[in-house]
Formats: structure tokens, sequence, C-alpha cells
């Protein structure tokens, strides 16, 4: 049994999985490589960041908790985009084609500067522990 306590803590790294597949699926479906590509440069490099932030932390147990808590959902986040991005290449590769389909137009990127801002916010969070 789960204890009640932990239950946010599994929906929050459940939405950022559901949404880093999301977002690499649909990136990928619309044609737009390069948002997917910064996205996960900003996620890599945030967790490298709040890896290399969370090691140098001194002083008592739980020093450099968070900093290596952020590192960790940031890699989960970024592996769900590329497991998305990846996932919708094999479909595309995979499947019969009829005749050509147009790109989807341009979205807003509303999901990738959440994926960006999610970076940020880790990084200044492991920052000021």
């Amino acid at each position: 049994m789960i204890p009640y306590q932990v239950i946010p803590f599994y929906l929050v790294i459940a939405l950022v999985v559901l949404w880093g597949v999301w977002t690499g699926a649909t990136r990928v479906a619309a044609r737009s490589f390069r948002p997917v590509l910064a996205a996960l440069a900003a996620l890599l490099a945030g967790a490298a960041a709040c890896w290399l932030i969370g090691a140098q932390k001194t002083g008592h147990v739980h020093a450099g908790l968070l900093g290596t808590l952020a590192s960790m959902l940031l890699l989960l986040a970024a592996g769900s985009v590329a497991f998305g991005a990846a996932l919708r290449g094999l479909h595309d590769a995979t499947r019969r084609r009829v005749a050509a389909e147009p790109a989807e137009p341009l979205r807003p990127a509303w999901d990738i500067w959440g994926l960006c801002g999610l970076s940020a916010v880790a990084v200044i969070a492991s920052l000021l522990e």
C-alpha cells in the first residue's frame, strides 16, 4: 500500500511524464523538430546544473537532496520527450501511406516554454536550497 503522503509526489511525476510524451509526439507529428530539440537541450542542461548544484551542497544530512531530485525529474522529462518523439517517428515510418499528408500548422509553443520553465524553476530551487 502506498502511503498517502507520497501520492502527490507520484502524481507530479506522472503528469511530467505524460506532458513530455505528449509534447514529443505532437511536435514530431507537426514536423517541428527544432522546438523538441530546444526543449531536450533545456531539460538536459537543467538536469546537469541541478546535479552539479546538489553535489556542491554541504552542511547537513539532506543537503543537496532537492537538487538531486530535481535533476532526476528533469532527466525523466527529457526521456519522456524523446520517447514520445521516437514513438511518433516509429508510427510515421511504419504506417502505410496512401497520399502525401500536408504538415500540420505551427502551434503555439506553450508546451515547449513550459518544459523550459520547469527546467528554470528546478535550477532556481536547487540554488535556493
